[in-house]
């Protein structure tokens, strides 16, 4: 991409990457797929709320991972995330897109259509003894207030380590790394509690009579599994660029690879023993939620997370002739994220629809969003040198030339 810089100061064009030629092509895809599902919002309203919620879902998973890898990065620090930081940060600084585009999950609560959550129409609230005890906590104005208070937290958070970081290229004060980190520290405890809680919020209450005290942190862990494909697909695409071709190196990619194979079986962990504890509890409040996913289509569904959301990457991530390899850890990388958007679809429609079903509207709104937000993400990155020059310890980057490479 064109570097957003002096223009005083002169870049050797084969050494940027050119991903800044995606930008206005993602917005127009954005824009015009967006408008088309907006568009079914006039014919079928429930079916679109419906089908925005798990796209919507899948690119804030993306947005709120990357957020968080990166307090790790800040705080553990290490060759592994040299390559990364630049795409986390873009990324974790374009959580206001999501929060603009959050804008039709609100309407459904306000409008109280119940179309997605049953807890915001009052006819059916209100004829249920469980959701009358949960009223005080699902209602929509203390739903919306928690929704608000998680945005901020993760535009501050993001804005403020970056505004750190900035101080810290421009003076070198030790103080100001002292305090990013203690911005990172803060940050990661507060990423973990808010995922927490916005996964109950707006996913599990999709059916508020189900809980599961497990939830929570496998909806987090997800978050972390998708930026880390994410990341990791960007970067195996960029390094097949003379730009990037020199900096990105075997042992990069296979990090990112062994990250990823951690983060496939903690969320594989956290899953089978949600499903495992709901199984042998035998409650008649819990199995509902899993009967109707392990039959007929959703069935076939569950079978195919379990054989390539776990199965293929963890056996394919073990070989590090797949990892070292751009073209190949970019492959696993794109089939983990398929795969994160078919867990997220599946945990949301059957609370909608008992037999399988997938709608126009679910196709358009995963690319009108993600079109709207990798514009987003396209202009955080631009105008910056892949690796950050700046950092204390990139001194063998700095060698390698890395200095002169730019998205």
């Amino acid at each position: 991409m064109t570097p957003a810089m002096n223009p005083d100061v002169r870049v050797d064009r084969q050494l940027v990457t050119g991903i800044g030629r995606f930008q206005k092509p993602t917005l127009i895809t954005g824009i015009a797929f967006a408008l088309i599902s907006l568009i079914g919002l006039l014919f079928d309203a429930p079916s679109f709320y419906r089908s925005w919620l798990p796209s919507w879902l899948f690119w804030l998973q993306i947005n709120a991972g990357c957020l968080a890898i990166l307090f790790l990065q800040y705080i553990s620090g290490g060759q592994w995330g040299i390559v990364i930081r630049r795409p986390l940060g873009a990324a974790a600084r374009s959580m206001p897109v999501l929060a603009l585009l959050f804008i039709p999950l609100l309407a459904s609560v306000w409008l109280r259509s119940g179309a997605v959550y049953p807890w915001a129409d009052p006819a059916v609230a209100g004829a249920d003894a469980v959701m009358i005890q949960k009223a005080r906590y699902l209602n929509p104005t203390f739903w919306t207030l928690r929704a608000l208070f998680f945005f901020l937290c993760w535009i501050v958070w993001a804005w403020r380590v970056k505004a750190v970081s900035r101080a810290f290229e421009a003076s070198k004060d030790p103080y100001l790394e002292l305090s990013r980190r203690k911005w990172s520290s803060t940050g990661l405890l507060m990423i973990v509690m808010t995922l927490t809680f916005c996964s109950v919020d707006w996913l599990m209450s999709v059916e508020p009579k189900w809980f599961s005290t497990m939830f929570g942190i496998s909806f987090t862990i997800g978050c972390g599994l998708s930026a880390l494909a994410f990341v990791t697909l960007i970067m195996a695409r960029l390094s097949t660029t003379k730009a990037v071709a020199d900096v990105v190196k075997p042992s990069h990619l296979r990090d990112l690879g062994n990250l990823m194979l951690a983060f496939t079986m903690l969320w594989a962990y956290t899953a089978f023993s949600e499903f495992l504890l709901v199984w042998y509890a035998n409650i008649k409040e819990e199995i509902p939620y899993f009967i109707k996913r392990e039959h007929g289509g959703w069935g076939v569904i569950a079978a195919s997370l379990v054989l390539f959301h776990f199965f293929l990457p963890f056996f394919m991530l073990l070989m590090r002739s797949i990892k070292d390899r751009p073209r190949t850890i970019a492959i696993v990388s794109a089939i983990v994220l398929v795969m994160r958007y078919v867990n997220l679809y599946w945990l949301a429609a059957p609370a909608f629809h008992p037999e399988f079903h997938y709608s126009w509207m679910s196709l358009t709104s995963l690319i009108g969003i993600g079109g709207l937000w990798l514009w987003f993400f396209i202009g955080q990155l631009k105008g910056q040198t892949i690796i950050p020059i700046y950092e204390t310890w990139v001194e063998e980057a700095l060698r390698e030339g890395a200095v002169k490479t730019h998205a």
